[in-house]
């Protein structure tokens, strides 16, 4: 079978590789067999790439936080699956044609939904949900601040902050995705810039801001932060500029702010997993009634794994880049990038 995978740290269009391994054999007893159909490159999959996050199962050459799949055959002691069912897979390093995984490492979605839709429904929708209510008892009215605004995690934060009634201020770093950002439901779409707490404060009328949300890091983080109310919470989940938070120790003590974490693998391996189903069952129901969507930028072939992990990795993409094993329809075709 064939799977995508690195043996070396460097820059990911360089390391990436499409190989030939053994297939994973039958399904034992707890476990499943699941046939890949699509899988989404993430920031995390490219920053693994480059030795930035780390590599947290050795054994293996394989990537990939995300897929959805088929089952092709359960194995004893297996209840509530059948052959045929949709799912997504919890384990990680799932960019190969087969995975043979533990029952609990697959969560059942709809068989109606649209497969690039749920391809992506492991990451960056779970983030949201998680940053929006875990950290801080949000209300209908309240106000939370985020950056990378366009990102995939910041554009389902969006999403579901105004289905909860939760509305938002959007910092970003290119203006030509504001306009796109505010028609998807941001009520306050910005320019990051020096001068940003007095342009937040501004565009709210001085409302209390009870919620940051960072995935930028260096200085954006404590522009970010001082954009906060008295008490309220910080929380981290990404560097994508590559350097430390930057922020000081004014803005944090006179504003007595908390500064928290939120890493969506630990968080996997620790919930009980009624608690993971029914995160993930509420967030498929959102996304196959349309309420909660993911923007597409383009869709490759497994085989093409270097021209997608290139396309993943430039600036300014317009959404998720998507890669199958099998071959692509004829809409999907149309979405490739030369």
């Amino acid at each position: 079978m064939k799977q995508i995978e690195f043996s070396t740290v460097g820059a990911p269009q360089d390391v990436v590789r499409y190989a030939n391994v053994e297939a994973p054999g039958d399904p034992g007893p707890g476990e499943v067999l699941v046939k890949v159909l699509a899988f989404p490159i993430n920031p995390a999959d490219l920053l693994a790439m480059q030795g930035i996050y780390p590599r947290l199962d050795p054994s293996t050459k394989a990537i990939g936080n995300e897929a959805v799949g088929e089952i092709l055959a359960v194995g004893e002691e297996v209840d509530g699956f059948a052959p045929g069912n949709r799912v997504i897979l919890l384990a990680l390093n799932n960019w190969r044609q087969y995975r043979r995984v533990g029952a609990r490492d697959v969560i059942k979605v709809s068989a109606e939904g649209d497969v690039l839709q749920q391809a992506g429904l492991k990451v960056n929708p779970a983030t949201a949900w998680l940053l929006l209510r875990d950290f801080v008892e949000l209300k209908t009215g309240d106000w939370i601040i985020q950056s990378a605004a366009n990102s995939a995690v910041s554009r389902a934060t969006i999403q579901l902050a105004r289905l909860a009634g939760i509305r938002t201020v959007n910092i970003v770093r290119r203006p030509g995705v504001m306009d796109e950002l505010a028609a998807l439901g941001g009520d306050v779409v910005l320019l990051d810039g020096s001068d940003l707490p007095a342009r937040v404060q501004a565009a709210t009328g001085g409302a209390a801001i009870v919620l940051g949300i960072d995935s930028v890091g260096g200085p954006a983080t404590d522009r970010i932060a001082s954009c906060l109310s008295a008490g309220a919470t910080l929380v981290v989940y990404g560097g994508m500029s590559g350097a430390p938070c930057s922020i000081s120790p004014g803005t944090v003590v006179f504003n007595d702010l908390r500064i928290r974490g939120l890493w969506l693998s630990k968080y996997l391996m620790n919930a009980p997993h009624d608690v993971i189903e029914l995160l993930y069952g509420r967030l498929d129901e959102l996304t196959t009634a349309g309420r909660l969507k993911t923007r597409i930028d383009s869709i490759f072939r497994a085989e093409d794994i270097k021209s997608a992990v290139g396309r993943a990795s430039e600036a300014g993409i317009d959404g998720k880049v998507i890669v199958r094993f099998d071959e692509l329809t004829v809409a999907e075709k149309a979405r490739q990038v030369s």
